[in-house]
This record gives structure tokens, sequence and C-alpha cells, in this order.
């Protein structure tokens, strides 16, 4: 398992604690815990979706961690504001979007 970090979405105001996890499969994955409500999300990037994001995009190799960082918030955002709506004790799954790397 790689190091946690907490972050603070500046939309929700929601602390996440996230951890990049080895996948031998050969994409990005991450364990995202909701510290306050208990939930959990396991958020990946594929190789696949890392060419799609390249096309649909624009993004071309690997983003860097700033990058990155504020991609993953703006998915846990997109996936607390969209139905249904996250329980506690549970986990959820979420794939980086084309649109998480762009600014709103």
């Amino acid at each position: 398992m790689g190091e946690s970090k907490q972050l603070r979405s500046p939309e929700l105001g929601v602390i996440f604690q996230i951890t990049e996890v080895e996948a031998p499969t050969g994409e990005r994955l991450w364990e995202i815990h909701d510290v306050e409500r208990n939930r959990g999300f396991r958020l990946s990037m594929t190789r696949e979706a890392l060419s799609r994001l390249a096309s649909e995009g624009g993004i071309t190799g690997a983003p860097n961690d700033v990058t990155m960082q504020t991609a993953i918030l703006a998915a846990l955002e997109r996936a607390l504001v969209t139905p249904p709506e996250k329980i506690s004790g549970e986990m959820y799954d979420l794939e980086l979007a084309a649109t998480d790397f762009t600014p709103a």
C-alpha cells in the first residue's frame, strides 16, 4: 500500500483519506474514505481509461500529482452529488472521467 493523504473537498468540505494501492494489472487504484461519514470509494484509472481521457479530454502522458489530486476530488464530488445517496458503511466503485481533469 502507498502513503495515505488527507484531502478536503473545496466544494463540499468533506475530508477524505486517500491511499494509492498497488494494482498488478497496470491500472492506478485508490482506496478513499470519507472520514466523517464512514463511506468508502475504490477509484480506478485503467490504461484504457487513460487512453480514453487523452482522446476526450486532451490529457497527454501521466498526469502530475496536483492534477491527479484535483481529478480525484472532482470524481468524489461528482459521486457525492449524484444519486443514489452514498450510505455510511458502504464501499463504492468509481472511475476517473475526462471531465474530472477539467476545471468547472
